[in-house]
C-alpha cells in the first residue's frame, strides 16, 4: 500500500495514494468542472456547449490514456450507459401521444426514409469501396441510430417548440425500434455468412423481435409502476418533491440495469435495448399519468440534468479515445477509406431521406429544410451496437476494424454534429419566440 505523507508545522497528514476508484472520481469531478466553463465559452464562440463538453473529454482522454488506462474503459462504459438512460428516458417524457397522433403519417414517413437513406447508402458506399457485404449491411445498419443527448439538450436550452421539434421529439423511438429490426435481421445474416450457416427464424426471434417485444413490455411495466406510486402522491406533502425525484431515478436505475443486463428465457437469449427501454418507461409514464405528475417529474429532471449531460458528453470524448489509441491501433490506408465512406454516405443518406421523406410526407418547410441536420449526431448507441456486433463475429481484419470505424465516425458526429443542430434550431423560424437578443447569444 502507497501512502502520501504530509508534514506542516511539525503535524504529520497520511494520504491514501493508491486507490484508482477515488482517482476517478477526482479526475471525473474535473473534467465535469471543466467541462461546464468550456461549454460556456463555446456558446459565446457561437457553437454549442456539448461540442465543448467533447473536446474537454477528448483531451483528458489523452492524459488518462498516458496516466492510467487498465479497466477504465470498462468504468467509462458504465457511466455513459446510466446517463444515455437517463437521456432516452428525458426524451421519453417529452413525446405526447397526442400531438404524435396528429402528425403520425408525417413522422412515419420522415422517420422510415430517412433510416431507410442511411441504411442503404451507407450499406452500398462501403461495399462497393471493397467491403464485404454482410459487414457493409451492419455498418449500414449502425448508421440508422442518432445520438439522442444533444436533441434533448439543445432542445431544452432553447426551448424550442413548432414543427421541427414536435417531428424530432417522437421520431426517436420510431427510429430506435427501426434500428433495432434492421439490425438484428441484418446480424443474423451476417453470422450466418461467418459460420457458414443460414439465417433461421430462432436467430431472428433472438435478435430484433424479442429485443423490441420485451424492451417495450418491460419498460411499460415499470412505467406503469412509477405512475402508481406518483398518483398515490399527496401534492400537499412538504417531500413531494424527494418522493418524486427518488422513485423517477429508482425507475431510470431499474431500467438501465434490466437494458444491459438482457435476460434469458426458455433457452433463447435476449438482448434488450439501452435506449428503447428507458424511453418506453417515460412514454408510458407521460401519457398515462396526469400533467401535474408530469410538469413535476420534469422539473425534477431538469434541476438533475446538467451534470448528468455534461458527464455524458465528457466520459463519451475520453471514451473515445480508448477505443481508438487504447489497443494496438493501426491507422492503415484501408480502414481510412472505410472511414471516411462511412461518415460520408451515412450523412448523404439522412439529409437526403430526410429531404424525401418530409417532402412525401407533406411536412412543412422547417421540417424539409432543417430536419436532417438535427439527425447527424451519433455516439454511444452505435458504438454499442458495433461492439455487439464484433463480440457475434469470427475475428477478421474487417470485424476487428468495426467498432473502429463506427468510433471515427461517432468523433466526427460528435464534434460537428451538434454544430448542424444549433444552427438548424436557430434558423427555424418557427421554433421558438425567442427575442433578437437572445438569438445572438
Amino acid at each position: 500500500m502507497v501512502y502520501v505523507v504530509i508534514q506542516i508545522r511539525g503535524a504529520k497528514m497520511e494520504l491514501l495514494a493508491a486507490c484508482p476508484t477515488c482517482d476517478l472520481l477526482l479526475v471525473l469531478s474535473l473534467m465535469i468542472l471543466v467541462g461546464l466553463f468550456i461549454g460556456r465559452y463555446a456558446e459565446r464562440l457561437k457553437l454549442p456547449s456539448v461540442s465543448g463538453y467533447l473536446l474537454v473529454g477528448i483531451l483528458f482522454g489523452f492524459v488518462l490514456l498516458w496516466l492510467y488506462s487498465d479497466g477504465l474503459l470498462d468504468t467509462f462504459l458504465f457511466i455513459t450507459k446510466f446517463a444515455l438512460g437517463f437521456i432516452a428516458f428525458s426524451i421519453g417524457l417529452e413525446l405526447d401521444f397526442k400531438r404524435l397522433w396528429a402528425r403520425r403519417n408525417e413522422v412515419i414517413v420522415v422517420t422510415m426514409v430517412q433510416a431507410v437513406g442511411a441504411f442503404i447508402l451507407t450499406s452500398i458506399g462501403l461495399w462497393i469501396f471493397g467491403m464485404p457485404l454482410h459487414i457493409a449491411l451492419i455498418l449500414g445498419s449502425i448508421a440508422i441510430a442518432t445520438e439522442p443527448g444533444p436533441i434533448l439538450f439543445l432542445t431544452k436550452r432553447y426551448k424550442t417548440k413548432g414543427d421541427l421539434t414536435d417531428t424530432l421529439v417522437p421520431l426517436h423511438g420510431l427510429e430506435d425500434a427501426f434500428a433495432i429490426i434492421v439490425f438484428g435481421v441484418v446480424l443474423s445474416y451476417a453470422v450466418g455468412v461467418d459460420q457458414g450457416l443460414p439465417m433461421t427464424m430462432r436467430n431472428i426471434l433472438e435478435g430484433p423481435v424479442f429485443e423490441l417485444v420485451f424492451s417495450i413490455g418491460l419498460g411499460s411495466i415499470i412505467g406503469f409502476g412509477f405512475r402508481t406510486i406518483i398518483r398515490k402522491l399527496d401534492y400537499g406533502d412538504r417531500d413531494k418533491d424527494m418522493v418524486v425525484f427518488v422513485s423517477a431515478f429508482v425507475a431510470i436505475m431499474a431500467a438501465i440495469a434490466l437494458a444491459n443486463r438482457g435476460m434469458s428465457l426458455f433457452g433463447f437469449s435476449i438482448h434488450l435495448s439501452p435506449v428503447l427501454l428507458p424511453m418506453v418507461v417515460g412514454i408510458v409514464f407521460a401519457n398515462t399519468s396526469s400533467p401535474l405528475a408530469k410538469k413535476e417529474t420534469e422539473h425534477m429532471l431538469d434541476t438533475f440534468s446538467p451534470p448528468i449531460i455534461i458527464t455524458f458528453f465528457t466520459v463519451v470524448g475520453a471514451e473515445m479515445v480508448f477505443f481508438l489509441f487504447g489497443g494496438s491501433f493501426t491507422m492503415t490506408g484501408l480502414f481510412i477509406r472505410f472511414s471516411i465512406v462511412y461518415i460520408l454516405f451515412r450523412l448523404a443518406g439522412k439529409l437526403l431521406g430526410t429531404y424525401i421523406g418530409a417532402r412525401t410526407g407533406k411536412a412543412s418547410t422547417s421540417v424539409r429544410r432543417y430536419l436532417g441536420l438535427c439527425l447527424i449526431p451519433q455516439a454511444q448507441a452505435a458504438i454499442g451496437l458495433a461492439l455487439y456486433a464484433q463480440s457475434m463475429l469470427s475475428s477478421t481484419p474487417y470485424t476487428d476494424k468495426l467498432v473502429l470505424i463506427v468510433v471515427i465516425g461517432t468523433l466526427v458526429y460528435e464534434l460537428f454534429g451538434p454544430i448542424g443542430l444549433r444552427h438548424a434550431l436557430l434558423k427555424c423560424e418557427d421554433c421558438y419566440p425567442l427575442t433578437e437578443i437572445e438569438r445572438k447569444r
